[in-house]
């Protein structure tokens, strides 16, 4: 899916680095100073580019709120990928599990995660992830985390799909809200109870698939 964001995609490794460093800058800006506080001229200076630059790669700073949106979502498949590859005989209930503990650590790990992390969640707030096949942000993320699910994790299709998993993507959110609004480093009691709550759900709704 294109990035409406991204202006031109970098294809030599020296634009590639830049585009890399300016997206660093931005997560860390945005764990130092905040999203309200966030400007392209501080982001500029932090990664030593002139602000020109990041308008010749992103539409803007909401353009380069959404690639670190979506390589927030790459970072977070690429982890899974690890842990399927370690678990063979995955779940739903399981995958369920493993979702919530990876993001966890990235919310514990990752520059600017705890503010953009795949989207925008804030209420009334913006989303930084394109849409999906229907007019609500978070379809990006339902929508790969169930295709990764079935062609990469080999579970089995549920029923209806989207609305469990955009469910199951707010469920997490706010657990991820209710972990963290306290400590940075999360509840861990709020986070099992988060576990528990995932995985019975998807032991549930998966049983329909057997029915």
């Amino acid at each position: 899916m294109e990035n409406p964001g991204l202006r031109r995609r970098p294809v030599q490794r020296r634009s590639i680095d830049r585009v890399e460093r300016i997206l660093d800058a931005c997560a860390r800006l945005l764990d130092e100073v905040g999203l309200d506080a966030l400007t392209i001229s501080d982001v500029a200076r932090s990664a030593g580019v002139p602000a020109g630059t990041i308008y010749q790669f992103f539409d803007g700073r909401p353009g380069m709120l959404r690639e670190l949106a979506l390589r927030n979502l790459e970072l977070l498949l690429a982890r899974l990928r690890v842990r399927i590859a370690a678990e063979p005989a995955l779940t739903w209930p399981r995958a369920a599990e493993v979702v919530l503990a990876e993001t966890v650590a990235m919310r514990r790990s990752v520059p600017g995660f705890t503010v953009v992390d795949f989207a925008d969640t804030r209420p009334g707030g913006a989303s930084f992830l394109p849409v999906g096949s229907v007019q609500e942000s978070g379809d990006v993320l339902a929508e790969r985390l169930y295709h990764f699910a079935l062609e990469e994790a080999g579970l089995p299709a549920l029923p209806d799909p989207y609305r469990v998993m955009r469910l199951a993507i707010q469920a997490t959110a706010a657990v991820l809200h209710l972990s963290f609004s306290s400590t940075p480093q999360g509840d861990r009691a709020m986070v099992e109870q988060g576990r528990r709550l995932l995985r019975a759900y998807f032991v549930d709704v998966s049983s329909e698939t057997f029915r």
